[in-house]
């Protein structure tokens, strides 16, 4: 079963080697990092009021993580990562979107809005299938969806 969690060390320390995987860093555009970097955002968390970040796991096992970021009194981006590759197609995409959408409607926001690279055809697919209209920004795509 497919659940939101708290976003813990646990995710933190999975996520290393989740971004630095050469296909997912290409696939979600994240930019190097180091561990001091990674360090220094977990820390910031709780002070962090526009920023609501869950882990995702499958039967218990974190296996990814999700949010919004720049929540402001009308919008926020949606980000959203499956790390562990066997998970991939398996529909938990969705989940993650469909939560997303649920936070930004408790939030009442008006939009929230995806960054996404061009060659992320599978990513594409899933957003517009959810309601996410296109905008072009140089070398990556710009989803919206009105709430």
């Amino acid at each position: 079963m497919t659940a939101l969690v708290d976003y813990n060390i646990i995710f933190l320390d999975k996520s290393w080697y989740w971004l630095n995987d050469p296909e997912i860093k290409a696939l979600t555009m994240t930019p190097d990092f180091t561990k001091k970097d990674q360090d220094f955002f977990f820390k910031s968390l709780a002070q962090k009021k526009d920023y609501w970040i869950k882990g995702i796991t499958e039967n218990n096992f974190p296996i990814g993580a999700m949010g919004l970021k720049h929540i402001n009194t009308q919008t926020a981006e949606y980000w959203g990562y499956i790390g562990e590759k066997k998970y991939w197609g398996k529909g938990i995409g969705s989940f993650m979107i469909e939560q997303a959408i649920n936070k930004a409607r408790e939030l009442n926001l008006d939009e929230i809005y995806l960054m996404v690279g061009k060659q992320n055809n599978k990513a594409k697919e899933l957003y517009l299938k959810k309601g996410f209209r296109l905008g072009v920004a140089a070398d990556t795509e710009k989803y919206f969806l009105q709430l």
